[in-house]
């Protein structure tokens, strides 16, 4: 639905401030989406460590493992 004006309304002063209204909330867009794309980018980097160390637990799990039968076979 687009809102109509008065003629009252439609002023300079009244497109000044609807302008500068438009520039700030532009910028302040600009800057939430490069702040969702920043934290986008530290979740991907996040995740990516994550499988990193998820994956150096399970070799450290599975070599105690073996190192622990070993020894037992040792005894």
């Amino acid at each position: 639905m687009t809102r109509t004006f008065t003629d009252e309304e439609l002023t300079p002063r009244g497109l000044a401030f609807r302008l500068d209204l438009f520039r700030r909330a532009e910028a302040s867009a600009q800057n939430t989406r490069a702040e969702i794309s920043k934290t986008q980018t530290r979740l991907h980097n996040l995740s990516n460590d994550l499988v990193v160390l998820e994956n150096e637990i399970e070799e450290a799990a599975a070599f105690a493992e073996a190192y622990l039968l070993r020894q037992r076979s040792l005894d």
